[in-house]
């Protein structure tokens, strides 16, 4: 029988997890080995719904390389193995390890877009959570206080996971399901302080933190042999919300809770401007090309244009903004409300869109880096991934707890997420 099998090679292969050392995890497989177990009591038919399965997908896995975006000029390769005929040793190896194994700087191939499979198969369907979880390659980390903010790098192959006393640095090159020993660990040093918000730059060589009680926004520099803060931004007097960067002009941006929007210059760290205007605060902000859009409590999203001294463009909308985000490749701004709604509005004219609904507030929205779908995030206790332009869910994965914030890999690959006092990373496997 099947099951039977797959307990077997279960049960094989946790005595060569405890053989190289992984017994110190609780030993999860033995969980899962119960789990199984206990789904053998609760449903009786599960050996119908895998045969079913297979007989519509055939169990074929279409393997992209995740650290490595797919071209839609290059065929995929479909392996025609089925879960019987390959052991569940194999199946790990290509469904949770291929992305943490190539080493620093190999991700450097030209990204071009990618076409979505109209529904992706995910494990969960099938059968048990946990046993979801190793196939997807999600991975737990337990950051141990209340996650506010996380970035991702498939660059350097590292997490970022922000909370009030510091910032943690996870290496994702390991093999373990849980990971409670981050690489580095970025306190606060300054009495009465605490961070907000953090943000890795587009080159992966830089990480700004901002918070509150702060006499600066530090600029740590990701690629000297030691973790160092090699700029500060000042912004005494000032409790920061949210960052962008842009690069190419060598300027960082943040917004802060008493409505100032600051540009400061990279090269000397000296304040460009001041952006004054809102009487709620800003909570939210992106920046693209010398458009600054902003978003917060007063329900206004507001356009600003750094070649001017205007004052902004508005729009208007009916709840908080508390999430914003720009589409990569085309002029819409995405915004995730307070009220569960999302919108797209175009960066070009009047156009809005309404492109879906959470069941509760929505703490933070992020683009896929082609542009075509996005990933959702909030106190419904879901990650939700929606596709361009329409809105339609995609899929969704249940958290434990309210999902305060996320970040997506610039490969296309890789979707991380805050939950209470851990971060979720996920492979995205389509």
């Amino acid at each position: 029988a099947f099951v039977t099998g797959l307990e077997e090679q279960l049960g094989k292969f946790g005595d060569k997890c405890i053989a190289r050392g992984w017994d110190h995890q609780g030993d999860p497989l033995h969980k899962i080995q119960q789990d199984v177990a206990e789904h053998h009591k609760q449903i009786g038919n599960v050996l119908q719904i895998v045969e079913s399965c297979s007989q519509l997908q055939g169990f074929q896995s279409e393997e992209v390389s995740p650290a490595e975006p797919a071209s839609p000029g290059t065929p995929q390769q479909v392996k025609d193995k089925t879960l019987q005929e390959s052991s569940f040793e194999d199946i790990m190896a290509t469904r949770s390890s291929d992305w943490l194994r190539r080493p620093l700087g190999e991700d450097n191939q030209p990204e071009t877009q990618l076409f979505w499979d109209k529904e992706p198969w995910f494990w969960h369907d099938t059968l048990t959570e946990q046993l979801w979880r190793i196939f997807a390659g999600m991975r737990i980390l337990a950051h141990g206080e209340l996650v506010l903010a996380t970035a991702i790098s498939s660059f350097t192959r590292h997490v970022f996971t922000c909370g009030r006393r510091g910032i943690k640095v996870w290496s994702l090159t390991g093999q373990v399901a849980e990971d409670r020993f981050p690489e580095s660990h970025l306190p606060i040093q300054t009495p009465g302080a605490f961070l907000r918000t953090c943000l890795l730059s587009s080159n992966s060589r830089s990480l700004l933190t901002g918070g509150y009680n702060l006499a600066s926004v530090s600029v740590w520099d990701l690629a000297a042999p030691s973790l160092h803060v090699k700029e500060q931004l000042p912004c005494a007097g000032l409790n920061c919300q949210a960052l962008d960067a842009n690069l190419d002009a060598n300027l960082a941006f943040a917004s802060f809770t008493s409505g100032v929007v600051r540009i400061w210059d990279l090269r000397d760290q000296s304040v460009v401007r001041d952006l004054k205007g809102y009487p709620d605060g800003v909570k939210s902000i992106v920046v693209k090309g010398y458009n600054i859009w902003t978003g917060g409590p007063d329900a206004c999203l507001r356009c600003w244009d750094q070649r001017t001294i205007m004052k902004p463009l508005e729009y208007q909308f009916k709840s908080q903004i508390m999430s914003l985000s720009h589409s990569p490749q085309e002029d819409w701004v995405l915004l995730g409300m307070a009220n569960g709604q999302q919108w797209l509005q175009s960066t070009s004219g009047s156009q809005r869109h309404m492109v879906g609904q959470k069941d509760s507030v929505i703490l933070s929205v992020k683009f896929s880096p082609f542009g075509q779908w996005w990933a959702s995030v909030g106190m419904d206790d879901f990650l939700g991934v929606y596709s361009m332009p329409a809105g339609t869910k995609v899929f969704e994965v249940p958290e434990m707890s309210p999902v305060t914030c996320c970040d997506v890999s610039s490969n296309n690959r890789l979707v991380v997420t805050g939950s209470g006092e851990h971060a979720s990373v996920y492979q995205i496997t389509y």
